[in-house]
């Protein structure tokens, strides 16, 4: 699958989060359905650029528009600031290093109150040596 780039304004969201707005659909682009997340929450686990500096993570989607949080970690990192326009290079990836940091970093966004039926569940290592004891 190709790798996508556009620019976007960073901006600050609900609950003080850092994100960008996807001006694309990445189930229509890239015929990925969802991973499931934290809780209730899901996404698209993705990998590339933003303003060069190397990202994981994942693009989520809430009252039908796409985003990609990015925590303080990585703008420190980026020195990236809310109201920044960043260039970014994405592709869709399955790589557990990626699913493992999307997952943590779901945890800081509002969850939808149902999850989503047709997510795909991964199982991280850990959960799934505790489950095998």
């Amino acid at each position: 699958m190709a790798k996508i780039k556009f620019d976007a304004e960073l901006f600050e969201g609900h609950k003080g989060i850092a994100a960008v707005i996807v001006p694309f659909d990445p189930e229509v682009r890239w015929g990925q359905k969802p991973v499931r997340l934290a809780g209730r929450r899901h996404g698209r686990l993705v990998q590339g650029t933003i303003n060069g500096t190397k990202f994981d993570g994942y693009i989520g989607d809430r009252w039908g528009r796409f985003f990609i949080a990015l925590d303080d970690e990585f703008r420190d990192e980026a020195k990236l600031k809310v109201g920044d326009t960043v260039a970014i290079a994405i592709e869709p990836t399955s790589a557990q290093r990626v699913f493992e940091k999307a997952r943590a970093q779901s945890q800081f966004t509002t969850q939808p109150s149902k999850a989503r039926g047709d997510a795909v569940v991964l199982d991280a290592p850990k959960a799934k040596k505790a489950r095998a004891r």
